[in-house]
């Protein structure tokens, strides 16, 4: 392919989050590019987001736009393509957007689409990688910057890197050192697209798709060592729910309630203790008795926002 001028293109950026916005802004403007576009899903009245949580993501996204960006609401994928073509970009970029993005709307830019998909591809394939990174107990988050094709997440490679979790990093930490990461490794793959990269074709072997939890495991069992109970609310917390709260469920003190956080605590308690047992109260904390020790978590009833 015959490279192009590296610097002056015009970009759109499909995302719901705001951080990608203010990140990747900043990237593309150093390199002298516009961010011309950012195109969220629907959000306008009649076109709502089922759930708050997922709205509010939109309206966030939403405010963090720069001065002269167009934004564009697409009430169905097959709005995609007409309003991505009216802004004329030169390049799309895709980074946390709930939608598959159909051929027509990906054949708008004549220097293509790049997809950001927090995952050392084709490992953790689909919508939830960060889960599925943190539920496996993987040593280290990835990051793969692609081309889009017809398919999720099967495009050529680009650009990859990764960074290593730790227990004791929360699901923030981990969220923000994928923003990180991958405002690392933009620059790198805009330089290939610069070069007429076609990127290099994913391979078969490794191969893995990762798809929503099923309820079940976002159960709490107070029962489980508090680590484990811990590392799961994590997982949850980093997890896509199409719409849905990203949290775990418990039941405490005979009432179903949503665990958004946890932080292992330095306090002990007596072991005959049952668990499941609230030792103390904090607002909205309680610290709570598992198997073999407490823990502190952050709770909400079942119908608060």
């Amino acid at each position: 392919m015959t490279s192009v001028s590296a610097q002056g293109w015009r970009i759109a950026l499909l995302t719901v989050s705001t951080d990608v916005v203010r990140g990747f802004h900043q990237v593309l403007s150093e390199r002298g590019h516009e961010l011309v576009a950012l195109v969220l899903p629907p959000g306008a009245d009649g076109a709502r987001p089922r759930h708050p949580s997922v709205w509010n993501l939109v309206m966030s996204a939403l405010q963090a736009v720069p001065p002269g960006t167009d934004v564009l609401i697409a009430s169905r994928r097959d709005r995609l393509a007409p309003l991505l073509a009216a802004t004329k970009p030169d390049l799309i970029l895709s980074f946390f957007f709930p939608w598959r993005i159909p051929p027509e709307a990906l054949a708008v830019a004549p220097l293509g689409a790049v997809n950001v998909h927090p995952s050392l591809l084709p490992r953790h394939r689909g919508p939830n990688p960060l889960g599925w990174t943190l539920r496996n107990r993987e040593p280290e988050l990835g990051m793969t910057l692609h081309r889009m094709d017809a398919n999720f997440d099967t495009g050529p490679v680009l650009v990859q890197g990764s960074r290593p979790v730790r227990d004791e990093d929360s699901a923030e930490d981990v969220v923000r050192g994928a923003l990180e990461l991958a405002a690392e490794l933009l620059p790198d793959a805009l330089s290939r697209v610069q070069w007429g990269d076609v990127g290099e074709t994913q391979p078969g072997p490794g191969a893995s798709y990762a798809g929503m939890f099923e309820d079940a495991w976002r159960e709490v069992d107070w029962h489980a060592p508090a680590r484990e109970v811990h590392l799961r609310v994590r997982a949850c917390a980093v997890a896509a729910w199409k719409g849905r709260p990203h949290v775990a469920f418990a039941t405490l003190e005979g009432q179903r309630v949503r665990v958004q956080r946890t932080r292992l605590a330095q306090e002990s308690s007596d072991a005959s203790v049952a668990p499941g047992t609230v030792l103390e109260r904090q607002g909205d904390l309680r610290l709570v008795r598992c198997a073999d020790a407490p823990l502190w978590v952050t709770i909400l009833p079942l119908d608060e926002d």
